[in-house]
């Protein structure tokens, strides 16, 4: 399995990380645009200056089949998001910081350094891919730090995580970098977006971003072992009372891009953190049969399902940095229907 990241010279690589570099000066890195010198120490939205902040580097097994096959992924959950959901089951680190200080020059390159010797121990580790989880924010980072990776002998493709908050430019220096985009479609209406995950114009910018990812890499391509080469693999993620807006997200996936896009229909709902009415509660079984039957109408070929049936489900913990992922499945009360965390099959309608 060869990374794309490989195919262009390390002068063109190094090129994309200074060019998305020098977007920090004047912050556009995601649509919130908000203009700050994140060189000098200014924080936007986000928070972070330009000090590349993980918060934790795991194998993980819960993703999808293609993603996943006998190594799992090896993530890297980035510290803060350019998202506010008040839903988010990994708001320990995506909420819960601390705005950052101007970095020295010291820190600012150790930072990359570690990440990169990060990836490159989840690569000899035996995962199949290295995984940008909620990268959004930190692309310009991210990307010094492939290129010291690159170096110390990385050579596994990277997946792209993210919850589809992104700004076209940038999206455009990843091209030729990224093998596999890993995408949330949450929304199709701004205004349930802006209720709460507290952003503007998320319908807008997220399917922008998703067409230029499907430019890219083009529909999911596996190889005979099963898992993913490269393409595009779309999330959606049902919320109660049909707040995500299912019908619509579903429709532009298949009629605006191709029926044959790879959807992964996601039951995992859980309401945590902040969460309240209407979002106080789980989905049905009804309200997933019914999603799963709008992609038939639809003609929507290739479909990952999670799974509704097991009496456990998994959260991450990040309290345990070392590995976040180890916590201990709880038992739901009674009065809560049976479901699971990452647990998917491929459907073909």
């Amino acid at each position: 399995m060869s990374a794309r990241y490989l195919e262009i010279s390390r002068s063109e690589l190094e090129s994309r990380a200074r060019q998305a570099y020098e977007i920090y000066r004047e912050c556009r890195v995601c649509p919130h645009a908000c203009g700050v010198d994140r060189t000098q120490g200014q924080t936007g939205y986000c928070g972070q200056t330009d000090l590349l902040s993980v918060s934790s580097s795991v194998r993980h097994f819960g993703e999808e089949p293609p993603l996943v096959g006998t190594g799992g992924v090896g993530n890297l959950f980035v510290t803060a998001c350019n998202m506010r959901c008040d839903y988010c089951q990994n708001f320990q680190i995506s909420q819960l910081w601390k705005k950052q200080a101007l970095p020295t020059a010291v820190e600012l390159e150790r930072t990359y350094q570690s990440t990169a010797e990060q990836m490159v121990r989840l690569q000899k580790e035996g995962v199949h891919f290295i995984g940008w989880v909620s990268p959004s924010h930190v692309v310009p980072g991210l990307l010094k730090s492939l290129v010291l990776a690159r170096d110390m002998g990385l050579r596994i493709p990277i997946i792209y995580n993210t919850n589809g908050y992104d700004a076209l430019p940038t999206l455009k220096l990843l091209d030729g970098v990224v093998d596999i985009y890993l995408p949330d479609l949450k929304y199709a209406h701004s205004v349930n977006a802006k209720e709460v995950s507290h952003i503007q114009e998320y319908a807008e910018f997220s399917r922008e971003a998703v067409l230029e990812m499907y430019r890219q890499v083009g529909p999911l391509v596996l190889g005979e072992d099963g898992l993913a080469l490269h393409g595009l693999l779309v999330r959606h993620l049902l919320l109660p009372e049909g707040l995500a807006g299912t019908w619509e997200t579903l429709c532009f996936i298949a009629l605006e891009m191709s029926p044959s896009v790879s959807l992964s229909l996601m039951s995992q709902y859980r309401p945590v953190h902040k969460a309240r009415f209407p979002l106080n509660r789980e989905i049905t079984i009804e309200e997933y049969e019914s999603a799963i039957a709008m992609t038939r109408e639809l003609g929507i070929e290739n479909l990952y399902l999670q799974s509704m049936a097991t009496e456990v489900h998994n959260l991450p913990d990040f309290d345990n940095m070392e590995n976040p992922l180890e916590r201990k499945s709880t038992r739901r009360n009674s009065s809560h229907k049976p479901s699971s965390y990452a647990v998917f099959c491929l459907k073909k309608n």
